[in-house]
């Protein structure tokens, strides 16, 4: 009979090989986990180092602009990746993801008027309407009571205006005038007056006025400009009592670019808001003010200011005079024969009433006025603009008018030159920008910008 062998198996053996099983994956579990730690503290650290560098770029911000302009920005010069590299070596990486810098977002007139809004919130919102109201206010009043305008418009719209300007400012005679007027006009009836009208033709002829000191002429025909400027402010005057936070930001704009930009007033008497001379921020003197006002460059921009100028100034001017009786009595006169003259020699085609007349002249003789008056603020003192009984007189600088004249300005002129004057200083202005590396399984990005531009 034949021996029947049992085998016998090693339950060690089948153990092992379930344990190789077994081990095999969780070696795989294991290995693929600290892959996967691995890869998200690495992707933590380069986010890390990306979130550094945007920080570091940003807190690079120009001190001076932020001190003079209340303006957050950094420009070229603040950007590298030098913290970047230095934030990996630091966690133990000599070698990383190419950091990709872009998405810059410039300073635009939205983030300006923000900067200007937060300039103001700490000095107070009131100041310049206060302003506005309390120097200009008073003198806008009287011109709409008087009717000023209203005289001056039917006055330069009239036929007359050529006349005048003939009669006032040709080289003919008085006496050649009633010549040719001829029987419709007897020169005896007027002989009293006539002295008095020489002495008017001697200074509205511009033979005895300081405006030949300055770049420009004002013409009897010529007032349309003026009127037109004063016409804004009246308007501006009549929705100042109006609770409208775009007129507030208009108002504070105004303000910002009339006082805080170079002006052409000399830098060793003239500064920004917070006292910063405009000689550490550009050296050389600037028509700053004016440019941003005008959009006129250098000696345009002061030709035309000095305009600006000598109509306001011809306003508190005018008013001195048109209600001084005596002053206007002798005016009447000469209008008063220059009504004649002209009715007589356009043979009644053209007719004007005297009172008309008068106000022009009044007018024209407060612009010569008004040239003493520009020669003191351009030095940089003040000049008296009105006075009440029983009030204080108001006074008012050269960066006072250019508040006035920026309020006839619509605001986003106003920004694009500044912003234009503030990259000359600064260069290229940025308010945020966006940095990315991108590891083996994953893009990372980090934008940043100023919590003041929202």
């Amino acid at each position: 009979m034949r021996k029947k062998v049992k085998k016998r198996r090693n339950r060690y053996g089948a153990s092992s090989v379930f344990l190789g099983i077994v081990l095999s994956a969780v070696i795989l579990i294991e290995c693929t986990f600290l892959t996967f730690v691995w890869e998200l503290d690495y992707n933590i650290k380069v986010n890390n180092a990306v979130d550094a560098q945007i920080e570091s770029i940003m807190c690079e911000y120009n001190r001076q602009l932020f001190d003079v302009y209340g303006i957050y920005a950094f420009t070229m010069n603040a950007v590298d990746d030098d913290i970047y590299r230095k934030a990996l070596l630091a966690c133990g990486y000599e070698e990383g993801p190419v950091l990709d810098l872009g998405g810059y977002k410039k300073v635009d007139s939205k983030a300006l008027r923000d900067a200007i809004n937060m300039y103001y919130s700490y000095r107070g919102t009131g100041i310049a309407l206060i302003q506005i109201a309390d120097a200009f206010s008073e003198i806008i009043e009287e011109f709409i009571n008087l009717g000023v305008l209203k005289k001056l418009k039917e006055y330069t719209s009239s036929p007359a205006a050529g006349y005048v300007t003939e009669i006032i400012q040709g080289s003919e005679k008085i006496a050649e005038w009633f010549e040719k007027a001829g029987d419709a006009l007897n020169i005896k009836d007027y002989e009293n007056d006539l002295d008095t009208f020489d002495q008017f033709k001697k200074i509205l002829g511009g033979k005895d006025n300081d405006l030949k000191d300055l770049s420009f002429n004002i013409g009897l025909k010529d007032m349309k400009p003026g009127i037109k400027l004063i016409d804004g402010l009246i308007e501006l005057h009549g929705s100042l009592g109006k609770a409208d936070f775009k007129l507030l930001t208009h108002v504070l704009e105004a303000n910002y670019f009339s006082y805080n930009f170079d002006c052409y007033l000399k830098q060793e008497i003239d500064a920004s808001i917070n006292g910063t001379s405009f000689s550490d921020i550009h050296g050389k003197s600037s028509d700053d003010a004016e440019y941003i006002l005008t959009g006129l460059a250098g000696a345009k921009s002061i030709a035309a200011v000095n305009f600006f100028l000598t109509q306001a100034l011809t306003g508190s001017n005018f008013l001195k005079d048109y209600l001084d009786k005596d002053f206007r009595a002798k005016v009447d006169v000469v209008s008063k024969i220059l009504s004649a003259i002209i009715a007589a020699v356009s043979e009644g085609t053209v007719e004007i009433d005297y009172r008309i007349i008068t106000v022009a002249l009044i007018f024209l003789i407060a612009t010569f006025q008004a040239a003493k008056d520009i020669g003191t603020l351009r030095k940089g003192e003040r000049v008296k603009l009105y006075e009440t009984k029983g009030k204080k007189a108001i006074t008012a600088g050269y960066r006072d008018f250019l508040f006035l004249f920026m309020q006839v300005v619509p605001d986003p002129l106003m920004e694009k030159r500044a912003l234009l004057i503030l990259e000359r200083d600064y260069g290229e202005l940025y308010q945020g920008l966006t940095g990315s590396a991108s590891t083996a399984f994953k893009k990372i990005e980090v934008s940043r910008n100023y919590a003041l531009y929202g």
